[in-house]
């Protein structure tokens, strides 16, 4: 698997230098460049983590902030402009990421585990745009393609709840850390409203998804769900 992913993802990077030349014959403008900030909510999951729970475990996200960079390289114009849509995101949380489960000592009682975790999600997307305008100072756009992810899982604090309680009031977690690439999609929409020639601001929404496997923790998760962005854009 592990080299499947490595031949799907090396198309899209090689890809990503020779934009500029591919968006040459559409016309003298340069690309647009926008530069989003915003929150990503994450659908919770269930997962499967032996080392504190024989059962599922519930993995509750929080709100992540995220950032990041998308490129519109136009190759037609005419109502509508359309072309290639190259970009990078990154969404991380250094705390609030709740991860529980339940865990039965051999006495016969039950404890309930809280695992305090960190994550951080990146991603490199390729795919296509058509962008309109609505009227002189108001122009929307879609989007939406292939993207490599990569995550990165990491515990930082642990609580035991229930009885019998264990002596230090701790469960062991042998592994602490795990991370995983793997492909999955995006889309991506929004309004952008002129403020100066060649300058804009927007709203905008994005949705991502991919399936990460933090084998050494929590195992699979579908890591999916929207993020809302504020955005500038400027005709470069």
């Amino acid at each position: 698997m592990t080299y499947l992913r490595r031949a799907l993802c090396l198309p899209l990077l090689a890809a990503l230098p020779a934009m500029p030349a591919l968006a040459a014959p559409a016309g003298e403008q340069g690309p647009l460049l926008q530069v989003f900030l915003g929150v990503l909510e994450l659908d919770d999951q269930t997962g499967q983590w032996e080392d504190i729970s024989g059962d599922t475990v519930d993995v509750d996200f929080s709100s992540l902030p995220a950032g990041g960079l998308e490129v519109e390289y136009t190759l037609g114009r005419g109502w509508l402009y359309w072309g290639l849509n190259p970009g990078v995101s990154v969404a991380w949380k250094n705390d609030d990421t709740n991860i529980s489960g339940t865990l039965t000592e051999e006495t016969g009682g039950t404890l309930r585990v809280s695992l305090d975790n960190s994550l951080l999600l990146v991603d490199l997307h390729l795919g296509g745009y058509v962008r309109g305008r609505l009227n002189d100072r108001v122009t929307t756009y879609v989007a939406a393609g292939p993207m490599v992810m990569y995550g990165s899982h990491d515990v930082k604090n642990q609580s035991v709840e229930g009885s019998p309680q264990p002596a230090d009031g701790t469960v062991n977690v042998p592994d602490t850390s795990s991370s995983d690439t793997n492909l999955g999609y995006y889309a991506r929409a929004g309004l952008d409203f002129e403020i100066s020639d060649r300058n804009h601001l927007g709203l905008g929404v994005r949705y991502l998804s991919a399936e990460l496997d933090f084998d050494k923790t929590v195992g699979k998760l579908d890591i999916k769900g929207p993020e809302y962005v504020l955005t500038f854009t400027t005709q470069l």
